[in-house]
């Protein structure tokens, strides 16, 4: 999975987050009995609290507690949460406690009521307090948890298209098999759609439980809408740059690699004709030698001196037998010779 189908993954699952906390104006239309719990919980006399009083007691409701998808649903939440809880007075109303919400904490029932006009201890007020955090966390929690499913979804659908362009690529390339390139895509899917599980859990579970952080997320939503939109479109012209390079990287490496096939090739035919014509040029000096030596003894035979009569003739055709001999020839006349030789020694006799 590339970083930027995982950028864009987180992106597409954040502005998809849909937490929503429950307003009074969204109390006052779908549960104005609950608006009333929070303008006069916890008091007995006189007018209830004023807009500003009764936010203040809305806020005392655990984040959580008072979050949905829309404002019906985080209203419900808010009707669950208050469905067990009392007003409790930090200092009792017996004792002069006032009802200002500064001096109230939404606390179970049964544990207020057992309390009585007792006066709520440091380690109460504390318990209550971690309670609510404990509550609040709980609740973002769950709330993250139910989130992952679409998360995931949204996470596998953003990556899904631009894993099988890659990997579709990469086949066409010759780099995998269209088998790997469908493993290759269902496992890049899988880790998109982790990537999208995972921050819609953490998203949904931060912006349930922190108020603030809601607000920011929805303060910068088109800005990571449009980031998203920009993130995709470049991903996908980057698949095909990528692809563009690669291809022409491919091509220059096959082209070198016929070159240097050729040179080797050429390399070859070199070394046999340069070692055929070394051949050659000794057998040509051979034949040089021979021809030298043979033109020396031609020269030698023609040259030789010549002796008048018959005495001197024969003496010349022995000498000449003799060298033909020497040279594995047989001479021409040679069943003469002996003949001759025999007449000749009868002369002399």
């Amino acid at each position: 999975m590339s970083d930027e189908s995982q950028r864009n993954s987180i992106f597409n699952v954040v502005t998809d987050s849909n937490v929503y906390h429950a307003q009074l104006d969204d109390l006052n239309l779908y549960a104005p009995d609950k608006l009333s719990h929070l303008q006069r919980g916890g008091i007995r006399n006189g007018v209830g609290r004023n807009e500003a009083q009764t936010q203040q007691m809305l806020d005392k409701i655990p984040p959580s507690d008072r979050s949905g998808v829309d404002a019906q649903s985080a209203t419900e939440k808010v009707r669950e949460y208050l469905a067990e809880k009392d007003a409790s007075h930090i200092e009792p109303h017996s004792k002069g406690g006032s009802g200002h919400p500064d001096n109230i904490k939404w606390e179970d029932r049964s544990a207020n009521r057992a309390r009585g006009d007792r006066e709520m201890t440091p380690q109460e007020q504390i318990k209550l307090d971690v309670k609510a955090q404990v509550d609040n966390f709980a609740g973002a929690l769950k709330a993250g948890l139910e989130a992952a499913p679409k998360g995931a979804a949204i996470g596998a659908v953003t990556t899904a298209p631009f894993s099988m362009l890659r990997n579709a690529l990469r086949v066409v390339r010759g780099e995998i098999s269209a088998q790997e390139a469908v493993e290759q895509t269902l496992k890049e899917t899988a880790i998109g759609g982790g990537v999208g599980g995972v921050t819609a859990l953490t998203v949904t579970t931060v912006a349930t439980a922190c108020l603030p952080v809601k607000i920011a997320l929805t303060a910068i939503n088109p800005a990571l809408l449009i980031a998203g939109g920009a993130g995709m479109i470049y991903e996908f012209f980057k698949i095909l740059d990528n692809h563009k390079q690669k291809t022409k990287e491919y091509y220059e490496n096959v082209t070198q690699q016929e070159l240097n096939h050729l040179k080797k090739i050429e390399d070859e035919l070199i070394y046999e004709h340069t070692k055929n014509m070394e051949f050659l040029a000794g057998e040509r000096a051979k034949n040089l030698e021979f021809l030298a030596e043979s033109r020396s003894l031609n020269d030698k035979i023609a040259n030789r001196p010549m002796e008048l009569g018959v005495e001197g003739a024969l003496k010349r055709y022995l000498e000449s037998a003799a060298i033909a001999q020497s040279l594995g020839g047989n001479p021409v006349g040679a069943n003469l010779l002996n003949s001759s030789q025999k007449f000749i020694s009868s002369v002399d006799h």
